[in-house]
Formats: structure tokens, sequence, C-alpha cells
């Protein structure tokens, strides 16, 4: 659906299907003005609600923010805070869709990968992999691995594109880069904006990705959790990071003995941002970054060997 902008007569493109029924405020990206627009019910819009979508994050603040995107998408969701307990929900629920945090207690991202398509009844599940760190700057490229993922989403790109990745998904479209999502086309000698998320406000985009920033931040700084365990919690943050953009080199390196030579400078980012929040003299001699990457390179070569 097309529609224009009161003031500048920009037009942008809605995903009528998702946002049937709802009023939705716009920002124009032309000329910044705000105004309303309010979408019909759909026959299909109904049928939205059966779909079923797996949230699967360590963090219960992260997850909510997710869940009510999801919700309010009219899709069902449930929550699952470690490998463990997704994948016992995934076999219950029987989810179309999972949204899996590279950095999932108990299980890395390519452990429940493998173990979902193992499983009965799960094998078609849509997989999307979300990234661990909120850093709009860090990265600028595709991952190197989706682990047979079938997607992956960066953590401020949730409010804009999380839904309109799910809907793409769904109908079997293939996934879009994270930069493709976001550009511009031409079309008719207009402007259409090419994301289907195109109607979510400015504001509204911003307020989710300060409730997302806050709770990563509250994972790692909260006095109410013991020092060690927020070290362990942002060294193994860090490293599922690594392995997703640079799988192919943690690949090799195991193969050939020789990792922490491929990595080498990935290793040396990670340890000057986990000194920066952990910088005790306690916490940087118990070695819990190197014993993180330890952890996912042994896990990651019995994923090899299997």
């Amino acid at each position: 659906m097309i529609v224009k902008c009161p003031a500048c007569a920009a037009r942008f493109r809605l995903d009528r299907e998702r946002l049937a029924g709802k009023r939705v405020t716009m920002r124009c990206a032309r000329c910044r003005s705000p105004f309303k627009v309010e979408l019909p019910h759909t026959q299909r819009s109904k049928a939205v609600k059966q779909v079923r979508v797996m949230i699967a994050h360590s963090d219960s603040e992260i997850c909510g923010t997710i869940r009510s995107l999801v919700e309010d998408a009219g899709y069902e969701a449930a929550l699952g805070h470690n490998g463990a307990e997704v994948l016992a929900a995934m076999d219950t629920m029987r989810p179309q869709v999972a949204i899996v945090d590279v950095a999932l207690e108990g299980l890395y991202a390519f452990e429940v990968v493998e173990k979902v398509r193992r499983r009965p009844g799960l094998q078609n599940v849509k997989i999307i992999l979300l990234s661990s760190v909120y850093n709009k700057a860090a990265y600028k490229r595709a991952p190197s691995s989706l682990y047979d993922a079938d997607d992956y989403i960066e953590k401020h790109h949730i409010p804009g594109d999380l839904i309109m990745k799910i809907n793409r998904l769904l109908v079997g479209a293939a996934p879009t880069s994270e930069a493709a999502s976001k550009g511009e086309v031409e079309k008719s000698g207009e402007q259409l904006s090419a994301a289907e998320g195109a109607s979510q406000s400015l504001d509204f985009i911003n307020s989710v990705n300060e409730k997302i920033q806050s709770a990563e931040d509250h994972e790692v700084s909260s006095s109410d959790v013991p020092e060690r365990d927020r070290a362990e919690r942002l060294a193994r943050i860090i490293v599922s990071d690594i392995s997703l953009y640079y799988m192919d080199r943690v690949d090799e390196g195991i193969l050939g003995g020789n990792w922490s030579d491929l990595l080498a400078a990935e290793i040396r980012e990670a340890r000057r941002l986990f000194s920066e929040r952990f910088p005790s003299p306690e916490i940087q001699n118990s070695k819990i970054l190197e014993a993180a990457f330890l952890d996912l390179l042994e896990k990651r070569r019995k994923e090899l060997d299997a």
C-alpha cells in the first residue's frame, strides 16, 4: 500500500497486511513532517495471529521488548532464557519463527540451530539470529556464517526491521541485508521507501532502541548481580558476536590450530572492551575472557567433528 506525505507528497510503501486495522504515526523522510495513517482491516490479517514466534534471549527485558513488537504485529510469542528452556518450549509450541540470541545462556546459536534442525517437526522453523552487542557502528558487513539459520538482525535494527524480516521469511522471500532494507529505490520517477518497516516513526524506533540498550547495559552493570557473573556474561556476549561475524576464521583457526593468529585483531579489541568494563585486578586475573574463548572453540570443534 502506498501513502503520501500530506506536506510534501513524498510516497512510502506500507505493509498493509501487517498494519491492517491500525493507526500509525509516520515521520516523512524528506520533509520530516509527522502525519498519521489509518489502514483498514483486511480479511487476510486475521490469519496472521496463527503465526507463533519463539524469542530466545537471556535477558527478560530484551525478551519483553521484542515480544511487544511481535504481538503488536498480530503474532503469538513465547519466551525462553536459556538453551534447554528454549528447545523444550519449541517442542511444545512448534513455532514458525525463532529469534535466537547468539550469546544465549547454555547453548551458543550454532548449537541451537543444529539441535532445532534435527528435531522432528522443527526442521522448517525459520531462525533469525540476533547479534549480542548493541553497537550501530561496529559491523558493516554480513556475518560470515549463519550456521544454517535463515537470517540475522543487529539489535539496533530490531524496531525498524524485525517484523519485515519475519514477514519475508514466512512468505518464502529471500532475506534482505541490513543495509539494503534501509535503502531507498527509484520507482516511476518518485522516491519510495524500500523497507516495509517504514511505517514506524523515528520517535518509536528511538524509544525501542533505548529500551534495548538499557537492558543490555543492565546485563553487565547491575549491582544486584555479582561482579564475576556480570563479567562472565559480558565475555560470552563478546565472543559470541565474534563467532557470528568471523566464523569463517574461527573454523579455519580451529582446523589449522592457529585461531589466535587469525583472530588477533578481534582478540585485542575484545580485551580492550572487557578491560574497560571490568578493570579490577581480581577479574582480570581470573582469565574470564580467555575461558569464554576456549569454551566457544571447544563447542565449535565438537560441531565440526560431528
